[in-house]
């Protein structure tokens, strides 16, 4: 790890590197999905088998990639820093992290073990088009998540994305002879569930504060959450494996070696990037950027089929269903974005009482402040905060920063334009 203080000034603003970052992890998503589901419908059709030798292989390349980055270089100013610095400043080596982030990544490793499990049972019967898709509706669960912690009643915007993003769902489910019941109470249930209780414990470890200014990095993040996932994981496929599933394994594996490997660096890339863009911006936002590989799903799968048929699963070209399947993805697509589009930003300036402390982690730690900054002058901090209506503002945010008892005055101005 090393000091935010030393990072140096880059030519990208915080709000690019924030959409690269969100965006990237779409992407890489996209790129592992597709070889899971090529390999369990080419090389090997157990996906509990396939699932139990990816992610211990998923570890060891983990182990792997992070012992390469912590590797000490010298940059261009003469300092010492590890190769994974450029990946996520907050990296400085392989590392044990302190005790409550390591509980934070243990409950996140139960939670994406339980998502892991049933992932692979829907990789394995259903193509690109229709996995990716389903990933999202865990906006849907992280949406009223927040309202129910938040005591808060939803907005139109909310209720209509809500609305859509689960007829989408629904619509991109759609089978020849009708709606797969058992796969869409998967989807609804266990996996997306499972997967909202993980997105939350990764953003709370994420915005740990280990020491001033220096939060936990994504790196080492990716590695213990994958090590606590691997055993959940692990103990559940073991209770419903059937004993023929370790021979298949010692055959298929090393034929099966080099697409794991690709899925697990692909896998390692998009979600490192998706945690480094959790600790900058609310999960809702990041989920819904990162639904970009949503619109992957549907020609990867069609050009794979030309190329590799059989490689895709049983991929039907019937125009109606995939009329239904394009129009599902439209409706997410649609969903997230006006969830999106609805935020409005703010910036508040705060002023505190003579000789006050500093504060800035307390304001940080404040649901739906995006940054913080100290300042000198008249004003002491500024904000930049973002919610999904005034009133929201009002009530979850600006409420927080006045019960803090050093703060002595507010001001708030709502950012009618931003350009950038």
């Amino acid at each position: 790890m090393s000091s935010v203080s030393e990072r140096p000034v880059g030519r990208r603003s915080v709000v690019t590197v924030f959409y690269i970052l969100a965006i990237g992890s779409g992407v890489m998503r996209a790129i592992s999905v597709t070889f899971d589901v090529v390999a369990l419908n080419m090389l090997i059709a157990d996906p509990l088998a396939f699932g139990f030798m990816s992610q211990w292989t998923s570890l060891l390349v983990t182990i792997l990639l992070v012992g390469v980055l912590s590797v000490p270089r010298r940059d261009s100013s003469g300092n010492r820093r590890a190769l994974g610095y450029s990946l996520d400043p907050d990296f400085g080596r392989l590392r044990v992290l302190p005790r409550q982030p390591m509980l934070y990544l243990l409950a996140s490793g139960a939670f994406a073990g339980l998502s892991t499990f049933f992932y692979y049972f829907l990789a394995s019967t259903s193509d690109a088009s229709v996995v990716l898709p389903y990933g999202q509706l865990v906006i849907v669960y992280l949406l009223i998540g927040d309202l129910i912690a938040e005591k808060d009643t939803p907005t139109v915007v909310e209720i209509q994305s809500i609305t859509s993003v689960v007829i989408g769902v629904l619509l991109i489910g759609a089978t020849p002879g009708g709606f797969d019941l058992l796969t869409l109470l998967v989807v609804l249930g266990p996996m997306n569930i499972s997967s909202a209780l993980y997105t939350y414990y990764q953003r709370v470890t994420k915005r740990f504060e280990v020491s001033p200014g220096l939060r936990v990095d994504s790196i080492n993040m990716r590695l213990w959450s994958l090590f606590f996932l691997n055993g959940f994981f692990s103990f559940m496929s073991i209770l419903v494996m059937e004993d023929s599933s370790w021979l298949l394994m010692s055959e298929a594996f090393l034929s099966l070696l080099w697409i794991m490997v690709a899925s697990s660096v692909a896998t390692f890339l998009s979600l490192v990037m998706y945690v480094r863009a959790l600790g900058r911006g609310s999960m809702a936002v990041v989920n819904s950027l990162a639904a970009v590989s949503v619109m992957l799903g549907i020609p990867i799968t069609v050009v794979g089929d030309l190329f590799i048929p059989g490689a895709f699963g049983s991929v039907t070209y019937d125009m109606l269903l995939w009329i239904l399947k394009i129009f599902g993805v439209g409706l997410i697509l649609i969903g997230i974005v006006a969830l999106q589009a609805a935020d409005v930003r703010s910036l508040v300036f705060i002023k505190v009482r003579p000789q006050t402390g500093d504060i800035l982690p307390d304001l940080y730690n404040i649901k739906g402040v995006e940054t913080a900054a100290a300042l000198a002058g008249s004003q002491d901090y500024l904000l930049s905060i973002k919610s999904r209506s005034l009133s929201k503002t009002r009530t979850g945010i600006l409420k927080k920063v006045q019960a803090i008892p050093e703060v002595e005055m507010i001001q708030t101005l709502v950012v009618l334009e931003d350009y950038r």
